[in-house]
């Protein structure tokens, strides 16, 4: 049976690549190998830690450990889960016991792309940890049983969100939990990063180690190195600590896996509907209506909110963790950029609701506003976000001289992503699952490899937008300050010019295409 699981999960990921276009083919076999290759850079820079001294690779591998087990254990908090295959309701009719079912789940776990990835970078980190060529077979188990680990965390967490997910207000308190537990990770790197920084790096890297070393991470960390020193009764109560971590997470995970399957779904309501409200009328004209009534979805439905929680997060404490000292203003942009792109799909988030848009359009203005109605409820408070975020950072680091160039590459960044937002929701709709009675899908499974090349197409192209501003602003901090204004205006400017351009052409894509973007986003519907 684990064999069929891991069978059917390969043919899953290879059916995929197979049924693309050649082109799309080639495209997506050498993003992989792009993205191998970064693996086998981050796993080459992690082995070169067997040439440090003292506590540096110890400290280094913790950190490490430790930020990959949380991070697989947030993801489904996080992205409200990304992987369809994981829904434990899927599972609900089989006859199967849930020890095999467990097996198998854990198997496909390994087999993946995501997987892959983080194997290559652990075995570069068992190199590094390898003090001897004899410790290279303990620290290689050691960075496996990490892996099993992560991928046990990952599925408990998100077999334990299932059912809470499936509800309004299981939504809601999962998405404040989640929010709640991402600002505490967050907090924990800062404050790592301070320790990693002390003036007195031997004592600040031993209290590292010996914070850490009482979690799997860090007994997984410091288990080679107390085998090589021959400290057995240490060795022995680090792996005590894994063993029992690991019993732990199965039991959690056969826990939530039971209630899971045994417990049928709720029906719950996501919203009331839409008729229940008044968006203006047609007196505040297209653009009005439409952008009144994406904003109340937002104040409503977890899913559009929590995106913007994590904006604000991305701009105003993420870049104090992503820059050390000055220029922290300038790491805006990518909160920024990521406010931009919650126009993205804009169609396929309604389903089969968009024949109600679609029959209200009569020509390509009507189009064109509705575009430009999505478009405002982003801008105006991510311009509002921005400029206060670049503000407090700039204050906060004695940064102010920088303030001009840094508002207008976050401008440029933002208005730019936007626009290849909207262009892209029109040129490449993929459909969203519409019952929200499962959180293990953010697109249907026929759409996966369109969700890839548009976020990678809004994220480049965002950034190629704001290419003058970033010219300027390194003009400002090269040369003059007084280049800084001149990034506020023509920056922005440039950006607010591409994107006239950019949703000219996506009005008269959805104006042309609408019946073809309704196909694709109906899909939807029936998951």
């Amino acid at each position: 049976m684990v064999a069929l699981f891991a069978g059917l999960k390969w043919k899953l990921l290879t059916s995929r690549l197979r049924a693309a276009p050649r082109g799309k083919r080639i495209g997506a076999i050498v993003g992989l190998c792009a993205l191998g290759l970064v693996a086998a850079l981050i796993g080459f820079s992690l082995a070169m830690l067997r040439n440090t001294t003292g506590p540096t690779a110890l400290v280094a591998a913790t950190l490490f450990l430790t930020s990959q087990m949380v991070a697989w254990t947030l993801m489904p908090l996080i992205a409200f889960g990304v992987d369809e295959t994981v829904d434990p309701q899927k599972f609900a009719l089989l006859p199967l016991r849930r020890a095999t079912l467990i097996r198998g789940l854990t198997v496909t776990g390994l087999i993946g792309w995501l997987p892959a990835m983080n194997a290559i970078v652990l075995i570069g980190l068992a190199v590094g940890l390898a003090s001897t060529l004899a410790m290279l077979p303990i620290t290689l188990i050691c960075m496996a049983v990490q892996l099993l680990l992560c991928v046990g965390l990952s599925r408990a967490s998100s077999t334990s969100l299932a059912a809470l997910m499936s509800t309004r207000r299981g939504r809601d308190l999962g998405m404040v939990v989640g929010f709640g537990v991402f600002l505490l990770y967050m907090g924990i790197n800062a404050g790592l990063s301070g320790i990693s920084r002390d003036s007195n790096l031997a004592s600040g890297a031993r209290t590292a180690s010996n914070v850490l070393g009482w979690t799997p991470a860090g007994a997984l960390a410091q288990l080679p190195g107390l085998l090589h020193d021959g400290r057995v009764g240490a060795a022995l109560l680090a792996v005590l600590i894994v063993v029992a971590a690991i019993g732990l997470v199965f039991w959690w995970w056969s826990a939530a896996l039971r209630k899971s399957m045994e417990s049928g779904p709720s029906v719950t309501s996501s919203s009331s509907p839409a008729g229940d409200h008044d968006f203006g009328g047609s007196t505040r004209g297209t653009a009005g209506v439409v952008a009144a009534r994406d904003a109340v979805l937002v104040w409503r439905d977890p899913m559009r909110r929590l995106p913007w929680l994590m904006v604000i997060v991305f701009m105003v404490g993420f870049p104090f963790v992503m820059v050390q000292g000055h220029g922290t203003l300038f790491a805006v942009a990518f909160g920024a950029l990521m406010s931009g792109t919650q126009v993205g799909n804009q169609f396929g988030v309604d389903g089969s609701g968009l024949w109600l848009h679609i029959v209200a359009i009569g020509d390509r203005a009507k189009a064109k506003a509705e575009i430009i109605g999505h478009l405002l409820v982003v801008i105006i408070p991510g311009t509002v976000l921005s400029v206060i975020a670049v503000v407090f950072c700039a204050v906060v680091r004695g940064d102010e001289q920088w303030i001009p160039a840094a508002i207008g590459v976050v401008l440029a960044t933002m208005i730019g992503g936007a626009g290849v937002s909207s262009l892209m929701s029109a040129s490449k709709p993929y459909a969203m699952p519409q019952s929200r009675g499962s959180m293990f899908a953010s697109a249907v499974p026929a759409h996966k490899n369109r969700v890839l090349q548009v976020t990678l197409t809004i994220l480049f192209g965002g950034l190629a937008v704001a290419l003058p501003a970033i010219g300027l602003a390194a003009l400002t901090i090269l040369v003059a300050n007084w280049w800084g204004w001149v990034g506020l205006i023509v920056g922005p400017g440039i950006a607010v010019v591409v994107d006239a351009v950019l949703i000219q052409k996506a009005a008269g894509v959805y104006f042309e295409t609408a019946p073809e973007i309704f196909a694709d986003v109906r899909l939807g519907d029936r998951v």
